[in-house]
């Protein structure tokens, strides 16, 4: 089972991955990242990682979810596509009406 992750902060973490487009990010990747981020300060985030404050607060309780998510539906990858939910939708409308 595959999950699909769309939001900023997933994007941040597939980005702080240094994944390349197209590969998954792994369950015990983003439990690392959850175990990572987690045992450090706001501020630390902010300075160690060069988050924005605004994401900075809120990656940990991310994570949470994903992991949580991901292990409840059976998925042991993620996959984060470049395109953002609400693009795929307009992109998938559009074909549909021409």
């Amino acid at each position: 089972m595959v999950a699909i992750g769309s939001g900023g902060n997933i994007n941040k973490i597939f980005s702080m991955s240094k994944r390349k487009d197209g590969k998954p990010l792994t369950l015990d990747l983003l439990k690392d990242y959850l175990r990572e981020l987690g045992s450090v300060t706001l501020e630390d985030r902010i300075r160690l990682y060069s988050l924005r404050t605004d994401r900075a607060d809120v990656i940990v309780p991310a994570l949470q979810i994903y992991t949580n998510a991901m292990r409840w539906a059976g998925a042991t990858e993620m996959y984060v596509p470049k395109i953002g939910l609400v693009d795929g939708l307009v992109q998938h409308m559009w074909e549909e009406l021409k």
